[in-house]
């Protein structure tokens, strides 16, 4: 019984690791693409990062008020 539940905890331990470095590749694909788009609307519109870093804050918080459900969900 003990090397069966073992067993399942190894499983659930790679599983784990699978999805925590496929979230650290999503977050790194998001980064570059906010990194780049920061700077995209700095060169062409002038828009300091503060604002934009603001603005991502604001959103963020919009979506969490339109969709309470999502941190129930964590």
């Amino acid at each position: 019984m003990t090397a069966k539940s073992l067993g399942q905890l190894e499983e659930h331990a790679y599983f784990v690791l699978f999805m925590a470095f496929i979230l650290v590749l999503f977050w790194h694909g998001v980064w570059g693409i906010a990194d780049n788009l920061e700077h995209y609307l700095k060169r062409q519109y002038g828009i300091r990062k503060e604002y934009f870093n603001v603005a991502t804050v604001i959103l963020v918080v919009l979506i969490i008020g339109v969709f309470p459900q999502i941190l129930k969900k964590l």
